[in-house]
């Protein structure tokens, strides 16, 4: 019986030890975005990577920046997508370059491995997406 309840006690510990990414040593900035938008994107482009389909609730793999920027937690990208026939761009939230007026507080991410989630902005006038860090 102790050891049936060492074994459900150790269980999820493992469970999470091993679900964690072995990612090597990286130069570059490696991006994985995660489509919360709950809508299909199609022909995607995000700073000049060629994403193409992205399914809701999908992933992209890894995608390589040779820098990209942050501000206030939401990723400074460029971006253009289709989500039912319409076109999304990036929201003004995502917009800038870092150390320049309009990223006044945007600082370049250090190369490694971030996620980052795409998600559909309520900012009025349009359709844009904006794309948060996560952590």
């Amino acid at each position: 019986m102790k050891k049936l309840i060492l074994l459900i006690l150790i269980a999820p510990l493992l469970f999470f030890a091993c679900s964690k990414e072995d990612l090597p040593p990286t130069e570059y900035v490696m991006v994985k975005f995660d489509n919360k938008t709950g809508k299909d994107i199609d022909n995607l482009s995000i700073s000049r990577a060629d994403i193409g389909r992205l399914n809701k609730g999908n992933k992209t793999d890894y995608i390589q920046y040779q820098d990209l920027g942050q501000q206030y937690g939401f990723a400074l990208v460029e971006a253009v997508g289709d989500i039912n026939g319409e076109k999304y761009y990036t929201s003004s939230a995502c917009r800038g370059i870092c150390g320049t007026d309009s990223a006044p507080d945007g600082e370049w991410l250090e190369p490694g491995y971030y996620k980052i989630a795409i998600r559909i902005s309520a900012e009025l006038g349009g359709n844009y997406l904006e794309f948060r860090m996560v952590d």
